[in-house]
This record gives structure tokens, C-alpha cells and sequence, in this order.
């Protein structure tokens, strides 16, 4: 089994997802918010592209969520925000989700055999799902508006030194090595690191500091939200 890690949404190509297990890191925030969802009742997650299409679907049943560039978009009930997400109650709802890069990168996933959404909070859960699938396994991260994200790499290389630990006889590519090392050195620092992150600092500057430091906490949930057609449905991990 081999695992690559790609940096950005746009670096992504057709052969890392063929036949292969995506998981799709966007620490801060869409990842994180997804996983918090459905940890407080909704029963799926829709993302979309953009904010018309949210809009168009809006009902009874659906919730708003969206931000571009950290602003919550107007006449939405909320930001991407997994703090202000897990203080309602949503028990049989449907998140309708629109994110600067996190839904971007899940649109562009549809060649892959299994997509899964993964972040620090299901860090384990999801690698070790990725892992039952019997597939090569493609870590796909965000980033921030077209740029590496530490913050994902960093995840990215939490759930590789973890898949190492439970299949010797995986195979990585240098990137997801660089990225094991990264995190490596980089764990103790953690929550707390990810506020000096160009995705973290921009996100204390619009008072998000509490979504940060929960985003930034390790195998806090054991759901593994995972993409069926054009819905996201959650899995619990064992």
C-alpha cells in the first residue's frame, strides 16, 4: 500500500485519485466543521461551490454554513465555524456547506474510488478507515487560496506517521515523509502552533481564536465523514 500526500487543491492530478482512497484535510476549518456536524445531529453535509447554490438549498431541513476569505456570507445562519456549528442543535438536519478552499478540493475528488474527510479531530479514525478500504491512499490538502497550508501538512503528516505505525509495510512518497517529520517535531507545540499558521493568524485578525485551538485538538471524535455522490454521510469509527 502507498500513501502520497498532495499540498494544494490545484496540484492534485487524475492518477492520484484513480482507484485510490482521498482524504481531504482542511484543518481550518472545512474539514473540521464537517466532523463537528455530525457529532452534534446533522445527518449529512452538502458542499457546494458556491453561495447561489447554497441558496437554492435552503428549506426546512437545511442549514447554512459558508465563509469566503474567514467572512461568513450574508443571510447564511453560519460562518464555517465548528464552535458556533456544535452550539445548536441540528438532530436530523442538513449542513449546506461553502468554503474558500475545503469544498473546492471535494468537488475535485470525484475520480477517486473512497473519499473521506479528515482533520486532526478524527486523525486515527480516518487513517485507520482509509486503511480498511485496501486502497493506495492519496492525503489531499486544501491549503489556503492556492497556497500550502501548514496547517494541513501537518495533519496530513500526523495520519502518515500513524499509518505507519499499523502497516509496516507501507510505502510513502517524499512529500508525506517531509510532513511526518514536520509534525513530528511540531506536536508538542500543538494547538497552540496553528495561531501563527498564514491560515491561523488570519483567523485570530477576524476574532476566531477559539475555532483554532479546537481545531488544533488530536482524536478529539471517532467519526469518519465520508462522500457519497454529492453528499457527505458520516461513518463511526469502531
Amino acid at each position: 500500500m502507498e500513501i502520497q500526500t498532495v499540498q494544494t487543491v490545484a496540484a492534485i492530478r487524475p492518477e492520484q485519485m484513480a482507484g485510490r482512497t482521498v482524504i481531504v484535510i482542511d484543518v481550518l476549518r472545512a474539514s473540521s466543521t464537517i466532523v463537528t456536524a455530525f457529532n452534534c445531529g446533522f445527518a449529512s453535509v452538502i458542499p457546494v461551490e458556491t453561495s447561489e447554490q447554497a441558496y437554492a438549498l435552503r428549506s426546512s431541513d437545511t442549514v447554512l454554513a459558508g465563509e469566503r476569505h474567514c467572512k461568513k456570507i450574508a443571510d447564511f445562519d453560519y460562518n464555517n465555524s465548528p464552535t458556533a456549528v456544535r452550539a445548536g442543535k441540528h438532530t436530523g438536519k442538513h449542513l449546506v456547506l461553502t468554503t474558500t478552499n475545503g469544498t473546492r478540493a471535494i468537488q475535485k475528488t470525484k475520480k477517486a474510488k473512497h473519499v473521506l474527510i479528515g482533520c486532526f479531530l478524527n486523525a486515527l479514525a480516518c487513517i485507520e478507515e482509509a486503511l480498511n478500504k485496501n486502497c493506495n491512499i492519496t492525503l489531499y490538502c486544501a491549503g489556503t487560496r492556492g497556497e500550502f497550508a501548514l496547517e494541513d501538512g501537518l495533519a496530513a503528516g500526523l495520519m502518515v506517521h500513524l499509518a505507519k505505525k499499523r502497516a509496516a509495510a507501507i510505502h510513502t512518497c517524499d512529500v508525506s515523509e517531509a510532513l511526518e517529520a514536520c509534525y513530528l517535531q511540531m506536536a508538542p507545540q500543538l494547538p497552540e502552533r496553528l495561531l501563527t499558521t498564514t491560515t491561523g493568524r488570519r483567523l485570530v485578525q477576524h476574532q476566531y481564536t477559539e475555532d483554532i485551538l479546537y481545531c488544533g485538538q488530536i482524536d478529539l471524535l471517532k467519526i469518519v465523514p465520508i462522500v457519497r455522490e454529492k453528499r457527505i454521510l458520516s461513518s463511526v469509527s469502531s
